[in-house]
């Protein structure tokens, strides 16, 4: 990839001798109105849109993610976004895992190093953890990701952002009923509803229940989710919005990791023990969010939100069970300021985050599945402030300039309730960090956008990764990445073509790994490693019938400096990811989506002696959609891992049983109703 970088930079920057080929116009018919139409985004925290936007930035809108999909975990609705990995799409004991460039690789369980939100509102845990199992897939009205870097804008652990939408605010009044079966005891039933009580009063709500028995022994799940809000303009300046979720999860069973020999003996078996410790999790939770708008004038606004989450969560590991209760509270407020019209465009929003965790945790003894006896308690928190400052600056009709600054204070804590425990089981300990970034846009034709971006990200411990790190002093990890790349819209914004190259230098990257196999797991900090990525993606409407997205992804991630692990490639991250699907719509309502990935080699260990080799992962997608006087209806349907291909769902990096295999080809039927 070093070698490779400056010749493809060179034809990155050829392309734009000649950026008239891509402004030719087509006809306005289109089956996927507004798909790939320019669209403002306020991920930023100051409205632009995304051909000006100076980062990689991907929206994937509601019909995309709920035609003809199974919508049982968030890999799916994920696909074919380049720079995009995401695992463990079939265990929800240990979570989907997700990462952008690498950050989120090293996670055990759940997302690390990535901003999440939901609905505008954080997601993410100030340490930079999170949990997906209170999005439904089926609710989703659209997704926006952010592959750069994040840092300025967001703080802590923002390698990559992901804001999942699952509100639809209409006056109409609206409902659907769906309910879907598949393969390995899936079934899924849901109920939404939403438009307005009165003209200035919307609202969106959401049920749903899935089940699924699973392909391997020992990985059953249920979950009951139920989530909603609303929208009421109180006046021409003032607007308030609201949003809850509440999830039950009584049931999710861990089948743990097999090694190489145990695959080929039965793919479908449970780890070792696995079963006897009943390992798994359950859990509630319950969040909700209040947010204001409120403008002065076309110049002069204010926004501010508050939120509060609520979880109690149950784990049954090897030999050990863990509890806790947590309350994550946080708000946001901020100030925007734009430049009069006829003047020089100048936008900036200033504002301050304050976020706050408590996890009082619990740990027992597990008896085969039951809890035994209590070892340790005691209370954790983590609390955060954060200060930005983000500005865009056009100057002329062809540049633009939007440079952001940040400052993250961050503060750990762990109060050992445990009787007769050692003093030095209790932390404090204090982060802080200034994160700037900024980002070019030169429009060099209609449609033909070049941009160049510089960020500085930082990410901090954890308390459980300080607890098992090797020596008790953990530094935080800090990352400074460069980005180049084009914005090209073609056909009169039909078709989008979107390259970039990147390059990330890190220093003190957090890693996991055993010193031997027979160890317990451990995290350590490297002291120098480099990311070096080339991205592309061509998406867009091809004929009247046909829309076709197709994505490559290749990673050059090295560690530099640490021990004997020199000059290896990072574990967990495939060298190439080559991605594409095409839908054809026929003009009687049918369309059929047809897809497929393949996966390059994957490393499981630092050494690098342990090579998984590269697969093929296919997919077939059907959906009927016709009407009934007033109800419209939609049959769909699809199969899955349509290959029949053995591969691996989830690899733990640096584990003696590392695989988590995937499920053979598996098919899913369905039936909604729009009313």
């Amino acid at each position: 990839m070093k070698k490779a970088a400056p010749s493809i930079l060179f034809w990155l920057l050829l392309l734009s001798f000649r950026p008239t080929v891509f402004a030719q116009q087509e006809d306005s018919d289109t089956l996927i109105t507004n798909d790939l139409q320019t669209v403002t985004v306020t991920a930023y925290r100051l409205e632009t849109t995304d051909l000006e936007t100076p980062l990689s930035i991907t929206r994937i809108n509601e019909r995309q993610l709920q035609t003809g999909t199974q919508q049982l975990a968030l890999d799916e609705a994920l696909a074919n976004i380049p720079g995009v990995f995401v695992q463990n799409g079939t265990n929800f004991a240990q979570d989907i895992r997700i990462s952008i460039r690498g950050f989120g690789a090293r996670s055990a369980f759940g997302i690390r190093g990535i901003k999440i939100l939901v609905d505008g509102f954080p997601e993410s845990t100030p340490d930079g953890t999170a949990q997906v199992d209170a999005i439904d897939p089926s609710a989703l009205t659209g997704i926006d990701v952010i592959r750069s870097g994040t840092g300025g804008l967001y703080g802590n652990a923002s390698g990559g952002y992901i804001n999942f939408n699952t509100m639809r605010f209409v006056e109409k009044q609206w409902g659907e009923m769906s309910s879907t079966i598949g393969g390995y005891g899936f079934h899924k039933s849901q109920l939404r509803l939403g438009g307005s009580l009165t003209n200035k009063f919307l609202y969106s709500l959401n049920s749903s229940y899935v089940a699924l028995e699973g392909y391997r022994e020992h990985s059953a799940m249920r979950n009951f989710l139920l989530n909603g809000g609303f929208l009421a303009p109180i006046d021409s300046s003032l607007s308030i919005r609201g949003v809850f979720t509440f999830v039950n999860s009584p049931l999710a069973q861990d089948p743990g990791g097999l090694n190489a020999k145990q695959i080929i003996q039965d793919r479908t078996s449970p780890g070792n023990n696995y079963e006897y410790y009943d390992a798994g999790e359950n859990l509630w939770q319950v969040r909700m969010g209040i947010g204001l708008i409120k403008k002065f004038s076309k110049q002069h606004r204010i926004n501010t939100s508050f939120f509060q989450t609520n979880r109690s969560f149950n784990s049954n590991l090897i030999n050990d069970i863990v509890q806790f209760q947590r309350s994550y509270t946080g708000g946001s407020f901020s100030y925007q300021f734009e430049t009069k019209p006829n003047t020089v465009n100048w936008q900036f929003t200033a504002g301050i985050d304050l976020e706050k965790q408590t996890d009082d945790r619990s740990r027992f003894e597990n008896n085969g599945g039951e809890r035994g006896d209590q070892y340790a308690y005691g209370t954790e928190t983590f609390g955060s402030l954060g200060i930005f400052l983000v500005q865009k600056l056009e100057l002329g009709q062809h540049f633009t300039l939007l440079p952001a600054f940040r400052y993250d204070a961050v503060r750990i804590a762990s109060d050992d309730k445990t009787p007769n425990s050692l003093p030095d089981l209790d932390l404090v300990d204090s982060y802080h960090s200034l994160n700037p970034s900024i980002g070019f846009s030169i429009m060099l034709a209609p449609g033909f956008h070049l941009f160049t971006n510089f960020n500085k990200n930082f990410e901090t411990p954890t308390l459980l990764e300080i607890s098992q790190s090797a020596n008790k002093q953990l530094k935080p990890q800090k990352s400074k990445s460069i980005e180049i790349g084009y914005k090209i819209a073609m056909a009169n914004g039909k078709i989008r073509f979107e390259p970039s190259i990147f390059k990330i230098k890190l220093k003190d990257e957090i890693i996991l790994y055993r010193p031997d196999l027979s160890s317990n797991s451990q995290y350590d900090n490297i002291g120098k490693s480099t990311r070096l990525g080339l991205e592309a993606i061509l998406s867009g409407q091809f004929s009247k019938n046909i829309y076709a997205n197709i994505n490559y992804t290749h990673s050059n991630f090295t560690i530099n400096e640490y021990g004997d692990f020199r000059d290896k490639i990072t574990p967990g991250i495939p060298n190439n990811v080559l991605g594409m699907s095409v839908v054809y719509s026929f003009p009687n309502g049918i369309s059929l989506t047809y897809g497929n990935t393949r996966v390059g080699r994957i490393y499981s260990y630092y050494d690098n002696e342990n090579k998984i080799k590269p697969y093929w992962n296919g997919y077939l997608k059907f959906d009927y959609s016709f009407s009934l006087k007033v109800i419209q209806m939609s049959l769909f349907g699809g199969a899955n891992n349509l290959y029949n291909k053995w591969f691996n769902a989830n690899v733990r990096i640096d584990a003696s049983k590392p695989y988590e295999p995937a499920p053979l080809r598996n098919y899913y039927v369905g039936a909604k109703f729009k009313f």
